[in-house]
């Protein structure tokens, strides 16, 4: 059995299946949710910027960034949550245990915007993506050209797609950010208050 004490008063053990205690400070919280509020606020501004029809390569670019922080965010809720994060219905709603009821439907509405923008997607550009071949801009599947389009077509094409990416991203972030602002320790009275 591993104890760790906390230097930051008020902090309580976090018990879980892996070890059976870990401190999780309330700073070490306030900056993971910090983290992905601020994932979210760029993919918001990116979701807008993306119906200003400039081209939205740029947009593209942040995921590079934005993947791998998400990433770096959610995995250590798999590791705190062990062993129930290994079950099929965890990321569905288990994560949200001990969070306001809104939580999980407000992660389901989400997930539903960002398949609506992948459908709509899917709808204007079908298997293709637009991209730009010999000075032309082409709607390309698996190295074939399937149709030229004007200017204003691929840009819009480029912006959807950046929004159905940017919606996503925004799902995602939703996740860890409720996650580490309304998750308490096990050990504290009140479960679902957010940090103080």
């Amino acid at each position: 059995m591993v104890h760790t004490q906390s230097v930051f008063p008020g902090d309580q053990p976090l018990v879980i299946g892996m070890w059976n205690t870990v401190a999780v400070t309330t700073n070490f919280r306030r900056f993971f949710a910090f983290l992905s509020a601020c994932g979210i606020a760029v993919n918001t501004v990116a979701y807008v910027e993306s119906f200003s029809l400039s081209p939205a390569d740029a947009m593209f670019r942040w995921w590079i960034v934005l993947v791998p922080g998400w990433i770096a965010l959610l995995a250590p809720i798999y590791v705190l949550e062990y062993p129930a994060s290994r079950g099929p219905s965890f990321a569905l709603y288990g994560f949200a245990r001990g969070m306001p009821v809104w939580v999980a439907p407000c992660v389901w509405l989400l997930s539903l915007i960002a398949a609506a923008h992948l459908a709509w997607l899917a709808v204007h550009a079908g298997w293709g993506v637009p991209e730009i071949r010999d000075g032309q801009y082409v709607l390309t599947s698996n190295g074939r050209t399937l149709e030229v389009l004007t200017q204003t077509e691929y840009v819009k094409l480029r912006a959807a797609g950046a929004r159905m990416g940017a919606t996503a991203m925004i799902d995602a972030y939703f996740i860890p950010m409720t996650y580490w602002w309304f998750r308490r320790n096990q050990a504290c009275a009140s479960p679902c208050s957010p940090i103080k």
